[in-house]
């Protein structure tokens, strides 16, 4: 799939920031989801979820290509294309981490993922619980002057990295604040040169 193709199915333009193409992926993927299909529509679903997963991985491709954090613009039909070069390797002192209400897109594979985001917990709160094998970290975070609340972080590994999806709950009688303060420092943690 091509660059101009890629962009017609996620419905964006050259030069969308790529926090909307990660908006527009993962929106066209709920809505197409094979587990929402009707029964008898799920082969197709699966179809449309993979090539609107390709068309993501082809524009994440052509931004880290450029160097920028926008999707490039097209190329000249006239000029001879080349392909564009294989991602970077993952690596642990360069992850690339964005929040989006209550979910953290990593780019990375779930493991290195699962292992940055108990490195970054570990900074802003107590571990409470670990299952690596299930994807599950349980922080322990105390806001000032508000209640100690658990933070549950699930992992889901994705073709292009993994999200990890964050849910959080009061324990003590207060009532449980916005979760938003710990995506942001989970992310900011994230993003720390190690």
């Amino acid at each position: 799939m091509d660059l101009a193709e890629a962009l017609e199915v996620l419905g964006l333009a050259p030069g969308t920031p790529m926090a909307e193409v990660r908006s527009a992926y993962r929106s066209r993927v709920r809505a197409a989801h094979p587990d929402l299909a009707p029964d008898g529509d799920r082969a197709a679903a699966t179809t449309r979820t993979a090539r609107i997963t390709d068309a993501f991985a082809t524009v994440r491709r052509a931004v880290l290509a450029a160097g920028g954090d926008r999707v490039p613009p097209l190329p000249d039909p006239a000029s001879p294309v080349e392909p564009a070069p294989a991602p970077p390797p993952w690596t642990l002192d360069s992850m690339e981490a964005e929040g989006e209400g209550d979910t953290i897109a990593i780019a990375a594979p779930a493991g290195e993922a699962y292992a940055a985001l108990l490195e970054a917990g570990s900074r802003i709160g107590g571990i409470g619980y670990v299952d690596r094998r299930l994807g599950i970290l349980e922080l322990i975070v105390r806001f000032e002057g508000g209640p100690s609340c658990s933070v549950l972080i699930t992992l889901q590994g994705r073709a292009f990295g993994t999200d990890a999806f964050v849910t959080m709950e009061s324990i003590e009688a207060d009532p449980t604040p916005p979760v938003r303060p710990v995506v942001e420092a989970l992310v900011e943690e994230l993003r720390r040169p190690r």
